[in-house]
């Protein structure tokens, strides 16, 4: 009996190193629910006014290596913040959408370019609400795409850090955070 337990044993420890990553030992899954967990509880997080600037948010961007003032736009900084709490230190150039959007494409600073079909919670999407961009905006997934909808967990969206659903038709880009 005691040998079959320390075979049992043997093999799940086995398996539980096969699905670890770098990130703490935690596997590529673990870190992106964590991270979209803390996000959804920033939900309703305002920013001053229209400033850009909350001391959360000033010491998100702090968190990136920015100065604070001034205040940039700051659903990168959200979104490293997130992928931060959760053990995996992305790049600070999330803080400019358009610039992230290159980085996932070819496949650097711990971001790879996925299909819409394969989005899971934690996953980034990237949206155009400006022109003469590429991207302009993004968030985090809270679940797998239904019904041509997704739902998302997104900072500087109306000022303030929101729950939303939107169509997976206004995403120009989806893309995993591999630690």
């Amino acid at each position: 009996m005691r040998t079959r337990l320390m075979v049992v044993l043997v093999v799940l420890a086995a398996s539980l190193g096969s699905v670890t990553s770098s990130a703490g030992g935690a596997s590529a899954g673990t870190v992106r629910a964590k991270a979209t967990s803390w996000a959804e509880k920033q939900a309703g997080h305002r920013e001053n006014g229209t400033s850009n600037c909350s001391s959360k948010i000033n010491a998100w961007e702090r968190a990136m290596g920015f100065k604070v003032p001034p205040c940039k736009v700051w659903c990168g900084a959200f979104v490293h913040q997130a992928f931060l709490r959760a053990g995996v230190k992305l790049s600070p150039r999330l803080i400019d959408p358009d610039k992230s959007y290159g980085d996932a494409v070819a496949g650097v600073r711990k971001l790879k370019r996925i299909s819409i079909s394969q989005i899971q919670r934690g996953d980034l999407v990237f949206y155009l609400f400006r022109k003469n961009l590429r991207a302009s905006h993004l968030g985090i997934a809270r679940g797998k795409p239904s019904g041509g909808k997704l739902n998302t967990v997104e900072g500087n969206t109306s000022n303030a850090v929101r729950l939303e659903r939107r169509g997976t038709k206004y995403i120009v880009l989806a893309v995993r955070v591999v630690p």
